[in-house]
């Protein structure tokens, strides 16, 4: 079901935003290039930042925001269990061997990754409140598509929702 809502839009361009920045950090991108990552979870994740393309002429699907908001909770999941305490166990290794402006950079991505997640946290969760109530405006009480769907409690479970 196709739909347009100018809230959704704009939370999906500050995702976009933030995404853009988080990934385009030396450290961050060595990490996740080493992560075994699916190619589907990364045309997933690439696919929501980029639907706003999309909006005007076609609207959302309902179906495949819900769809995304799994992969890219996912997503997260995986950095803040896999590669954070990877990072924080190679950095006194990794840091030894790079030069001064390289440690400065290091230590700060590593000090600001977890807040670069609460971050993302964040807006996919008030993203998930706005697709819920978009939901509910089109369907009805009784008839939202988030209610049938077998994944939604692993979507709120990971994002404590």
């Amino acid at each position: 079901m196709k739909f347009k809502d100018k809230n959704i839009r704009d939370i999906i361009d500050r995702l976009r935003i933030h995404y853009q920045l988080f990934i385009s950090n030396q450290f961050i991108k060595y990490y996740l290039y080493d992560f075994n990552i699916q190619k589907h979870d990364w045309l997933d994740i690439e696919d929501l930042i980029s639907t706003n393309k999309y909006y005007e002429a076609e609207g959302y699907d309902l179906r495949k925001l819900y769809d995304q908001l799994l992969t890219f909770s996912s997503f997260l999941l995986k950095i803040k269990n896999e590669i954070l305490p990877r990072m924080k166990s190679e950095a006194a290794f990794r840091i030894r061997k790079m030069s001064q402006n390289n440690k400065i950079l290091y230590v700060m991505t590593l000090d600001n990754l977890p807040e670069n997640l609460k971050i993302f946290y964040d807006i996919l969760i008030e993203l998930l409140i706005n697709v819920k109530r978009a939901a509910t405006k089109l369907n009805g009480e009784n008839n939202m598509l988030y209610l049938k769907l077998p994944y939604m409690p692993e979507i709120e479970k990971k994002l404590n929702v």
